[in-house]
């Protein structure tokens, strides 16, 4: 095989075959990943940048931008978007109506929102880091530290916006969120984690994992959707038990409450620290949002 067949068939394939994640890509996005935080981290050395409130702050702004931006390239894919727009012209949408009668034609006409490179994984991903560290950058040139939560807090809300038309599975959407706070005050009550930097990242995983559990095992064979877990390893644990994601959810936790108990004794560096930490939560916040809004969505 050469090496633009192998490009082919383990990386362009797989994104316009919807079929999700392979070993070969598994590995390589991961590698990818790990180098990129490592400059990232001793670019913020040098320049004494601080993983602080302001920078978890925008962090996870944009993760709720990039997630919510991810959900509506799902609703254009599916034709969700379309069946809403359809409804709200035969008068039948409510007062959101407006809304989708404004903005729906421009989208699915211009087809900026359609599935592409830069709309699905990994330019998504590559796409909210460098918007992220862009505003983080100007931010500090600025003396604005939170100048990132303002820009990813307000892309997020407009985002939401154009969602909102199309959720209606409320329901099912609140079951991974209750499950996520009940974590969340095992970790705060029980394990005394009161820093945001240890709770987080726990909730974070808590929310991917029941997400991704409610979506496969209920959600889907309920609404005819097709879900799939789209990582070859969260596939295996997922369907190789008779507790189906129940145990996928199960292990998120556990790796999440053992991965913080472990940095917390580490003695490193505080800088890195809060940057694994804020990754950790960052891998689990980003895909259980995508799973938590297309489930109240229905794409």
């Amino acid at each position: 095989m050469d090496f633009s067949s192998f490009i082919q068939t383990y990386f362009i394939d797989p994104m316009w075959e919807r079929t999700g994640y392979n070993p070969v890509n598994t590995v390589v996005y991961a590698a990818i990943a790990l180098g990129a935080l490592y400059v990232i981290y001793r670019w913020f050395e040098r320049r004494n940048v601080s993983v602080d409130r302001a920078f978890w702050a925008g962090a996870l702004a944009f993760v709720l931008w990039g997630s919510s931006l991810r959900v509506l390239t799902d609703s254009v894919d599916a034709g969700t978007m379309a069946k809403t727009l359809g409804l709200a012209q035969a008068g039948i949408a409510g007062w959101f109506g407006g809304i989708t009668q404004a903005a729906y034609p421009f989208i699915l006409s211009s087809r900026i929102l359609d599935y592409g490179p830069l709309t699905v994984t990994p330019g998504i991903y590559v796409l909210t880091a460098a918007l992220f560290l862009g505003f983080i950058a100007l931010g500090w040139k600025m003396k604005q530290p939170y100048l990132a939560a303002g820009a990813g807090v307000v892309g997020a809300a407009l985002n939401f916006l154009l969602l909102l038309p199309m959720m209606k599975n409320w329901g099912y959407a609140l079951v991974p969120v209750v499950l996520m706070l009940i974590v969340g005050a095992i970790a705060y009550y029980g394990m005394k984690w009161k820093d945001r930097k240890h709770l987080l990242p726990i909730m974070g995983q808590a929310l991917d994992g029941a997400a991704t559990w409610v979506a496969i095992d209920f959600f889907g064979p309920a609404s005819g959707q097709n879900y799939f877990e789209q990582h070859v390893l969260s596939r295996a644990i997922g369907e190789g038990t008779p507790l189906g994601f129940g145990l996928f959810f199960l292990l998120k936790v556990s790796f999440a409450a053992v991965a913080v108990w472990a940095i917390r004794k580490e003695d490193m560096d505080e800088r890195i620290k809060s940057l694994v930490l804020l990754v950790i939560t960052i891998i689990g916040f980003a895909p259980g949002l995508r799973d938590l809004l297309r489930m109240l969505c229905g794409t």
